[in-house]
């Protein structure tokens, strides 16, 4: 892939506002390309309520797909933070901070175990019709760019979760610019409006 992205000059509270817009924005605004808000609070739910199926699954692949391309480049504190605050924001009641938390930490131990090749392969396994695919890579992407950042690493865990998802380059790459450029107009608006 090669290229990086840079939204850090934006101050961090309006980067993270454009983004929780841009995931909780009208799905058919999303074309797709993202998981529903409403979508994901239903998978947050089945797991909080210990309810096993695909929401579950679903959710819980999403998170650890977004967690394992954002943490490719290493996941300080602040980030892991900051991401389970964007998704308790969205969220909302269907999941707690401290168990988002908890979760990260876990996956930690997953990917001390298995690798996060590995962890990536499985997770991307979960995601087996178009729609489901493209939305993962979407999730990551976002979450990746949270952090107001796009590195090479998380490039490089953006275009093998490309290839375990069956995506070409070109995908890929296309899939990340449509959500840099959501979350760049989401900014823009904002900043139109101060």
């Amino acid at each position: 892939m090669g290229h990086t992205i840079d939204l850090s000059a934006h101050p961090p509270e309006r980067l993270s506002a454009a983004i929780r817009d841009v995931l909780t924005g009208a799905p058919d605004a999303l074309g797709g390309r993202l998981p529903s808000a409403e979508h994901l609070k239903q998978g947050a739910e089945a797991v909080t309520h210990d309810q096993p199926g695909s929401a579950a699954v679903h959710f819980q692949s999403l998170l650890e797909i977004g967690y394992l391309v954002a943490s490719a480049d290493g996941f300080a504190e602040e980030e892991r933070h900051a991401l389970a605050a964007l998704l308790e924001a969205v969220l909302g009641r269907a999941v707690s901070h401290d168990d988002l938390e908890l979760h990260f930490k876990d996956l930690d131990a997953a990917v001390e175990m298995l690798g996060r090749r590995e962890r990536l392969r499985r997770a991307a396994e979960d995601f087996e019709e178009d729609l489901g695919r493209s939305e993962a890579l979407g999730f990551a992407a976002l979450v990746a760019v949270a952090d107001g950042r796009l590195a090479e690493p998380e490039a490089a865990a953006l275009d093998e979760l490309g290839s375990f998802l069956g995506l070409e380059a070109a995908e890929v790459e296309a899939a990340i610019d449509r959500v840099v450029g959501d979350i760049k107009t989401r900014l823009a608006d904002k900043e139109g409006t101060q």
